[in-house]
């Protein structure tokens, strides 16, 4: 009688789990996200890290293949009392974009990914501090988690490389980008 009743329990808990995070079958997304990157050699162009806040958009193309727009708000910090007068804000804004297209290798309710994007980086100070604009090709690879039909949780890692033509003396023409980061999404 025991057994009989858990086997009773544990199919109605299967039952009902499976039924709560399906995978949605929408081509459109939009999301936000929220990240940490920190920028290598470290130090170079006297930024360290970063704090992205993301706006998030895709489309479903087909066989697997997504096409994705990330629009980061970001802070920044800079090493402080740098530049022609010694007076460099610590904090900066910036923003910039990742457009790319990603591989998903299930499109079930966890949903394993591989992206690859073109990367922008445009920092708000003052141009005779470094150069302001930054671009270059970036991947990454990441997770989604349905918890419910239409929304999904994820997570995600991604190196980008930026390069600029006019490096300042002493600066890299080449910047690594490397980070991660959460987000939620919702498929219409």
């Amino acid at each position: 009688m025991r057994s009989t009743t858990l086997a009773v329990v544990l199919c109605a808990v299967l039952g009902s789990t499976s039924s709560l995070a399906s995978a949605s079958f929408a081509n459109r997304s939009l999301g936000l996200g929220v990240s940490g990157f920190s920028l290598q050699p470290n130090g170079a162009d006297v930024v360290t890290w970063g704090v992205p806040v993301t706006l998030e958009g895709g489309l479903y193309v087909e066989n697997g293949f997504d096409l994705y727009l990330h629009i980061p708000f970001m802070l920044l910090s800079q090493k402080v009392g740098f530049g022609p007068d010694k007076s460099a804000p610590g904090l900066i804004l910036a923003t910039g974009g990742q457009f790319g297209v990603r591989y998903l290798f299930m499109e079930e309710s966890v949903r394993p990914y591989v992206m690859l994007h073109l990367a922008g980086l445009y920092l708000f100070r003052d141009s005779t501090l470094g150069n302001n604009f930054y671009a270059g090709p970036g991947a990454g690879v990441g997770i989604d988690f349905f918890v419910a039909d239409s929304i999904s949780l994820g997570l995600r890692a991604t190196a980008d490389m930026y390069l600029t033509l006019n490096p300042p003396a002493g600066s890299s023409a080449v910047l690594l980008s490397i980070g991660g980061g959460a987000a939620i999404t919702t498929y219409f």
